[in-house]
């Protein structure tokens, strides 16, 4: 008995990990008894019940599924009892070891309890087809369930340690994988898609939710990685409105595990697709609130714990550096954006030429705009002219690359509303019919994806129509579109003065005259004292 103990001791440590030593304790208690199966159980925790997870099989017999419910069968007999148990094959039912896959009559199904102190962790599962099996049977196993049970509850904690590091050390890789990520850009239409991105493959969740501070103090989701039912992109929270907006008040870091936590109740609302688990955390820049970041429900449908808010709270000090440095430079951007339209306004108003202001008004938001051709056209007397294209200094309204823009900016004129048309593919986004077909055309004969076209009017009424156009069907950013509305207000004061100046009596005989003394007035003060004393 001794030789046996040892050897069974030797053979199940000669291995750390759980599933070579669950398969020497089968084959062991395979070996003792000729002609029956084994199968070692461990009890183990998922999406918050108790279930059966096979480790390993010895015989012909297995498991249908890879986790066997916990209360239901004879499992739960054992599970109940906490002894061995040993059930004679004409007491057995069908439905009462259901999960079993075998072809052949039972004779005898007994189980042996392993333990770790004093707790139930496991089960040892023997079949036999051929007699019944005896307690006495049961009983000459004692050792082998005591060790067994040590055994395994010590494999399971080596695996535990070693997969706490493993997770650990990828954490560690991930988040300096994240820092070079985000530093490797600064524009913020793409920072936040792979912000949402690399969020979620750390946290392994269903849903990463950005939310970004707002002037009014409100927060604004500007991002979402994955699906999130109970919000979208351009929802806005204010504290006491939501989870995040009341994280956005205090700065505390919100941990929910569970889905009848009154403040999910109110968020699923009648939502089929609920937020069972949640973590929110601030995104600080020392002591400014920059954002929030939420993420929803793990993807192996456990809840979060404190590890995962840990986590999140160590993404969000790497996000908020790359934030602030994208807030930069949007702020160096629109510091230009404004410099340029100060500029154009300047150029715009500081002349009553209308053939420069035409040009001026065409050509110099090119610097701050990415659009490739801009036109104008003027309204005389009720019809639209074609009067300034992008680098075009003698306009020929009927040349073969002038002809069409020509064309649809006479159509575009005549609606008192922007027309913004953009194809994707073979895709005309646009409302009509009738709009989609004369773009489908436009835009196969210039070789242009993206028109916008909005109208010049003031009180007294219409005065033209400014068009833009590029090969690139979303050349234009809401601040781009901003930009265009000034520039079409001023434009619109400029122009109509231009033309008021035109048509005053005799100008074009008062022009030249008005030109010499511009040209005086410009000399230096000696050179004109010069002029009058030789006059």
């Amino acid at each position: 008995m001794k030789s046996d103990l040892a050897e069974f001791c030797a053979r199940v440590l000669a291995d750390r990990e759980v599933l070579p030593r669950a398969r020497t304790i089968a084959r062991a208690v395979a070996e003792s008894l000729p002609d029956t199966a084994v199968n070692v159980y461990l009890i183990a925790r998922q999406e918050g019940a108790e279930v059966w997870v096979p480790k390993a099989t010895a015989g012909e017999t297995g498991v249908k599924a890879s986790t066997v419910k916990s209360g239901l069968g004879t499992l739960d007999e054992l599970r109940v009892s906490g002894t061995p148990l040993a059930i004679s094959g004409e007491k057995l039912r069908r439905e009462s070891y259901a999960h079993l896959d075998i072809r052949r009559a039972l004779a005898s199904l007994a189980y042996l309890p392993l333990t770790n102190a004093g707790s139930l962790i496991g089960a040892i599962e023997i079949l036999d087809f051929t007699k019944e099996i005896s307690n006495q049977d049961l009983a000459s196993f004692s050792h082998i369930t005591s060790i067994g049970g040590a055994a395994l509850a010590a494999a399971l904690a080596y695996e535990n340690e070693r997969n706490d590091s493993l997770v650990s050390i990828n954490r560690l890789t991930q988040l300096y994988d994240l820092e070079k990520v985000f530093a490797s850009t600064l524009e913020m239409d793409d920072l936040l898609p792979i912000m949402g991105a690399k969020f979620r493959e750390v946290m392994e969740c269903a849903a990463i939710n950005i939310w970004l501070l707002q002037p009014d103090e409100s927060l604004r989701l500007m991002h979402q990685a994955g699906h999130d039912a109970t919000t979208s992109v351009g929802s806005v929270q204010k504290p006491g409105e939501g989870i995040a907006g009341d994280v956005s008040d205090d700065g505390i870091s919100v941990l929910i595990g569970e889905k009848s936590d009154p403040r999910l109740v109110e968020r699923n609302g009648d939502i089929r697709e609920e937020v069972f688990s949640l973590v929110t955390a601030p995104i600080m820049d020392g002591e400014s609130l920059v954002g929030v970041v939420e993420a929803i429900n793990k993807l192996d449908r456990s809840s979060f714990d404190d590890d995962d808010l840990f986590v999140l709270t160590s993404l969000t000090e790497t996000a908020s550096i790359a934030l602030r440095n994208a807030s930069l430079l949007m702020a160096e951007r629109k510091v230009e954006i404004l410099q340029t339209l100060v500029t154009v306004s300047h150029e715009i108003t500081s002349t009553l030429n209308l053939e420069r202001m035409l040009q001026t008004i065409v050509n110099a938001p090119q610097v701050v705009i990415p659009y490739e051709r801009a036109a104008l056209a003027l309204d005389q007397r009720g019809r639209f002219k074609l009067s300034a294209v992008t680098g075009v200094t003698q306009l020929n309204t009927d040349a073969p690359e002038i002809a069409p823009l020509n064309h649809i900016l006479q159509w575009a004129a005549l609606s008192e509303e922007i027309v913004h048309v953009r194809q994707h593919g073979e895709e005309i986004d646009a409302d009509r019919e009738e709009t989609r077909d004369k773009f489908r055309n436009y835009f196969r004969e210039t070789g242009m994806r993206g028109f916008y076209a909005l109208p010049l009017s003031d009180d007294t009424g219409r005065v033209g129509a400014l068009s833009l156009e590029s090969s690139d069907p979303d050349f234009l950013a809401p601040v781009h579109i901003e930009i265009l509305q000034v520039l079409a207000s001023q434009a619109t004061v400029a122009l109509r003065n231009a033309q008021m100046y035109k048509e005053v009596p005799f100008i074009s005989l008062l022009e030249p005259v008005l030109e010499r003394k511009r040209r005086f007035m410009a000399l230096e003060k000696r050179r004109r004292i010069a002029f009058l004393s030789l006059a």
